[in-house]
């Protein structure tokens, strides 16, 4: 399995983070009134895709702009 989370960003009525994956297509992130609650529920996201998949083809990447999402989502 292959995933990118995305950065935290503002969004209308807090902050939210987005995943893509090959097989899903972009996911948009659930929005958090704290960038706390966002920034916590992004590093579990992105621990529960390491643990979650023992292949050796798997591979999570947590982009820190969204020029490096963009880049990596197209």
């Amino acid at each position: 399995m292959h995933i990118v989370v995305g950065p935290i960003l503002t969004r209308k009525g807090g902050y939210a983070f987005d995943c893509w994956r090959p097989e899903q297509g972009l996911s948009l992130g659930y929005i958090y009134g704290r960038v706390e609650d966002a920034n916590y529920a992004r590093n579990v996201e992105i621990r529960s895709c390491k643990k979650g998949d023992s292949s050796e083809t798997s591979e999570t990447i947590a982009c820190s702009t969204v020029d490096e999402f963009v880049r990596l989502t197209i």
